[in-house]
């Protein structure tokens, strides 16, 4: 074995002569034909060329390049640093996100029993991911749980239009979920009523619901704001309750052309981990989503399409001025009580992970683009 080693020896220091001489020679002719005051930008790019580096390592191992093997095609790889930057964390969607699920029939959803305490909330920016469910044209993505075809452009082109003349009231601001809450934080601490919940009214969502009027009401928009707490006593059926009360205000101002059931959201991974939203378009800013309905289900919904193109363009507008302050739409197969009116919508503002104020914050955008699309 000793032998064998002596023998190697000559052959080795051959070729390790060889590409020595090869380098020197490639020096030589790089010193001729290039200006000489830009020699060691170019050795720095030869340097981090791994074409370079796997040339030399097979000179070395005195073996073909075609022929070496995975490990050491590895090895090759690593000597030389990445020439593609990686993709910020928060620009994409966590792993096996997981969403409570959403009742198919309005009323049925049921209480969450164990919600995580936020000792490790991750924040994500959320935007479409790869699925084939997602529906994407100019920057708008639809997340489509239906097997109804969608056409962006099209719902786009027929929206309609929303406008503030008029003395009389033109939103409507309502919670079914009302008691939904966020992640206390600094002074805005709440006596739970359950998890993630509470019947303050100013740390749960009727304060958002607060927020986004003055937004409206600051622009000429007159705007009904319903505080009732839908969802309290009985969780259940708070989808029937809140119907039964918009039925009666939409009766009352057919002048109406806006209804948003204003929620909070609950992100929670498959591993246990709670997830807040950053919009990235300002300092502590949640995200917004539109979750639409349908009569996928058969349930009569005759204007469900009517709906979603409000939506699309309001997502448009939001797009347009605040980048990645809205998630994709969601269209799902409940109709979600969206049958009382041509211009309702379900709107999402950040996550049980995400703080009242940064959920304050997203809601005050939003409203003061769609007060400006009104205008």
């Amino acid at each position: 074995m000793q032998r064998k080693r002596t023998r190697q020896r000559p052959a080795r220091r051959l070729r390790q002569c060889a590409a020595v001489f090869v380098c020197t020679a490639a020096l030589w002719l790089i010193w001729l034909t290039a200006d000489p005051g830009s020699l060691s930008a170019v050795l720095r790019k030869a340097a981090s060329d791994p074409r370079l580096t796997l040339a030399l390592l097979c000179a070395e191992l005195g073996t073909p390049q075609g022929s070496m093997s995975l490990p050491e095609r590895l090895a090759a790889a690593q000597s030389s640093p990445p020439s593609v930057s990686p993709v910020p964390e928060l620009l994409t969607p966590p792993p096996q996100l997981l969403t409570p699920s959403e009742a198919d029939e309005p009323g049925e959803e049921p209480l969450p029993s164990s919600v995580p305490e936020p000792g490790n909330i991750v924040t994500k920016t959320m935007v479409a991911g790869t699925s084939k469910k997602y529906v994407t044209s100019g920057g708008i993505s639809i997340y489509n749980h239906t097997d109804y075809t969608l056409d962006i452009d099209a719902l786009l082109s027929a929206a309609p239009k929303l406008t503030a003349k008029s003395d009389a009231p033109r939103v409507l601001i309502f919670h079914s979920h009302a008691t939904e809450a966020y992640t206390m934080d600094g002074d805005d601490t709440y006596v739970e009523s359950d998890s993630y919940r509470t019947l303050d009214k100013s740390r749960n969502m009727v304060r958002i619901g607060d927020e986004m009027a003055a937004i409206f009401e600051s622009a000429g928009i007159k705007v009904i704001h319903d505080t009732t707490l839908y969802d309290y006593p009985n969780y259940n059926e708070a989808y029937v309750r809140s119907s039964e009360g918009v039925a009666r205000i939409l009766e009352q101002y057919p002048s109406i052309q806006l209804v948003l059931d204003v929620h909070r959201d609950a992100l929670v991974s498959s591993d246990g981990k709670l997830y807040k939203t950053a919009a990235g378009t300002a300092p502590n800013c949640a995200q917004v989503m539109m979750v639409m309905g349908t009569d996928a289900m058969g349930q009569t919904h005759p204007n469900w399409r009517v709906n979603l193109s409000l939506a699309v363009s309001i997502q448009k507008a939001l797009c347009d001025k605040w980048a990645t302050l809205a998630r994709p739409i969601v269209l799902r197969t409940s109709r979600f009580n969206q049958h009382q009116s041509t211009g309702e919508i379900l709107l999402e503002v950040g996550t049980h992970g995400n703080t009242l104020q940064e959920a304050i914050t997203a809601a005050r955008l939003f409203s003061r683009t769609v007060a400006e699309m009104m205008q």
